[in-house]
This record gives C-alpha cells, structure tokens and sequence, in this order.
C-alpha cells in the first residue's frame, strides 16, 4: 500500500470510485462533483490523500481549507475532512485507518487549529473526533408575530430569486464578509458555493431596507447575511409560506441578524457544531487569544493544558498584565485530557469530567470557547 497526493489526472477514476462507494449502500446517492462544485473540481485533487494497492487508487480521503472567523476577532486555521471512500473491494484491510492517521499527521505539520466533519461517531472518535461546538438551532414560523398589525405582507414579486448572475456574487460575498460568523472564502468559491444543488437563493434589495440574501432548500435556511431590514422582510415572505429550521452561532459576538431571527423564533434548542478534532492546542489558542484576553482580564496565573495522545502542553499564562500562549514543559502540573475531552472542554456544549480542575478560576472563566460551522460550508 502506497498513500499520495492526488492529482487533476485523478480526477475521473476517483469520482467513479467514490461514487461506487457510497452507491454500495445508497443507490440513488448524487454525483459528488455535482453536490459540491466548489471543493470537488480536478484543480482541487492536491486536497486528497489517496491510498493505492498494487498501483490501484483503493481510498481517498479530501481535506479542504476552513478559514474560521469566530465572535468577528479571531481567526482559525481549519479543515474539513470529507468525501471519505473505500472502494468496496478493498475494504476490510485497515486502509482508512492509515489514511485517517496520514491525514492527522498532515494537518499538525501544516499548522491546522481544528478538523471538522460529519460522520459516524464510533469510528472517527477512535481517531480523536468528537460532538462539539454549540449551535443554536431555531424553528421560525409566523405564528410568533401574529399580533403584529404593522408588518405589510411581502409577495415574491417584491423580490428576486438569484438566477447566477455574477454581479450579484460580489454583492453577497460583500455582505457574507460582513457576518461574524463565517468561513472565508474567494469569490470565486463563493459563487461556486451558491450555486451547489437544491438550493434557492432569494435576493432583497430595495432601497429603505438595503440588501439581503438567504439560502433556502426545503424547509431550512441555509446562510443568510446582509442588512438587518432587508433580511426581515425575506424572512416575513418565507414565514408566509411555511415554518422554517436555522442554526445559529454562540451569543458571544453575534450580529443584528442573530437577534432578528431570534425574535421569530417558535422553538429552539442547542446541538454541537460537528464532530470536532482539536489538531493543535497551540494554534487554537493563539488564534483565540483576543477573546481569551478578554475573558481572563484582571486573572492572574498559570493555565496548563495537556493531550494524553501525544503529550502536546501548552500553558495559558499572565503577569504583568499580559496574556500569552507559550509552550509548557512536559512534567509542568497540567489538567491532561484525551482528544476527545478536550474539544468537549474547548467548545462545549458540555465539559468533560475535569475532577479538581474544575475548580481552576482559568477553566471556569475561558470555556466554551465560540465556533460555528454554516451549511454551506460543510464538505
């Protein structure tokens, strides 16, 4: 068994074979490159570790770029890991296992923060993934604003379905680089990203409102951004039509358009992010370290944080009336936790069991730290 990089010449025998994949147990199952034209394309081969048998591509998996903006201030390194194939004649032989450990060793050398995906918790928690990440999830429905006389009705004729127009893409990338929750993106990826299957994007854009867009298929809505005003009247049109499910992100830093969906919101609830593979714990708190400045203002110590996989420790320390991450020393007193445990302390919804280190002022201040993953920006 030999694992390398893709290659645009791959292209066509990969997307048979991972098709064949899943088409093994779903046979109505869609064409990947179809599903995701924004990340499956030949020129995005490099992204896949492929594992051949006898000169034979037997797997794959895909890792793509996820640029997390988190509360509007920080920003961290990602991947998602997707598209994850065995094709049927080679299973059994510990072929995604080594890819699975290839890839993580891939993204520790590459600077990677976390690893997102969704995906069966009892095979990829052996790999040190786990439900994290604490997602608000809303139903909407106008029986909410019943009594509310003043709000005209809105007919689609006052709005625009967006038909791929490119003018509109740098509109709505303008508007989506505003959110403070994203993942970034070229416009090149985003106008690939609308126009993924099944989706329908509406467009408002009068005047006294401003402009707004929402990505709509079946009953949820899939990413929303632009002015607050606008984006109540797209909603008050879709909630004429029916109820409808959105995610949204932590409290901690939301948006006017947060609060506005909020206000039509008949039933909600928290659900994790994703499954969620802390790669460095280094780099997530760099990357964290204005909201953790925040956080710990006025807190005075030492913080050290240990994975029991490979005994990576890093500390969160500050004196003088300064607040860094540093490197700690092997055998310096830590809270040591797997993998798993730690992206349940980093992200929530809930901590693991800490013992006695629940009783850190550090811990009980920092954690949950915010993250969000939107719908379009899973692979």
């Amino acid at each position: 068994m030999e694992i390398r990089r893709g290659t645009p010449e791959d292209f066509g025998l990969v997307m048979e074979r991972v098709l064949a994949s899943f088409r093994e147990h779903n046979p109505t199952h869609g064409r990947f490159e179809d599903m995701y034209p924004d990340s499956v394309t030949p020129e995005s081969m490099s992204q896949w570790h492929l594992a051949e048998v006898d000169g034979e591509i037997a797997a794959g998996i895909q890792l793509v770029p996820r640029s997390f903006v988190c509360a509007g201030t920080v920003r961290l390194p990602g991947m998602g890991l997707g598209n994850v194939f065995c094709y049927p004649p080679f299973r059994g032989r510990g072929l995604m296992s080594h890819l699975l450990r290839c890839c993580i060793a891939d993204m520790e050398e590459n600077g990677i923060g976390v690893c997102l995906l969704g995906g069966d918790r009892t095979r990829y928690g052996n790999f040190g993934w786990e439900y994290a990440g604490s997602d608000r999830s809303l139903t909407l429905s106008a029986r909410v604003g019943r009594f509310d006389q003043d709000r005209p009705r809105v007919s689609a004729m006052d709005l625009r379905a967006w038909n791929g127009e490119e003018t509109d893409v740098v509109t709505m990338l303008r508007a989506y680089s505003e959110l403070p929750y994203r993942t970034e993106r070229t416009a090149l990826e985003f106008g690939r990203v609308v126009r993924r299957p099944g989706q329908v994007v509406w467009l408002c854009e009068r005047g006294e409102e401003g402009f707004a867009y929402v990505s709509v298929r079946g009953s949820s809505i899939l990413e929303y951004a632009g002015d607050a005003a606008a984006l109540e009247v797209l909603v008050t049109y879709l909630l004429q039509n029916g109820t409808w499910r959105v995610s949204l992100p932590p409290v901690e830093g939301q948006g006017p358009l947060e609060k506005l969906l909020l206000t039509r919101a008949q039933h909600y609830g928290v659900q994790p992010t994703g499954m969620i593979r802390l790669i460095s714990l280094k780099v997530v708190l760099t990357a964290y370290l204005p909201l953790l400045r925040y956080r710990l203002q006025g807190w005075e110590g030492e913080l050290v944080l240990r994975a029991k996989d490979n005994g990576e420790s890093v500390g969160i320390v500050s004196e003088g009336g300064g607040l860094e991450v540093r490197d700690a020393a092997a055998d310096a007193p830590a809270i040591e936790l797997s993998r798993r445990e730690l992206a349940q302390l980093f992200f929530g919804p809930f901590p693991p069991d800490l013992g006695e280190g629940f009783r850190h002022s550090g811990v009980r201040r920092l954690f949950p730290l915010p993250l969000h993953w939107h719908a379009l920006a899973h692979v």
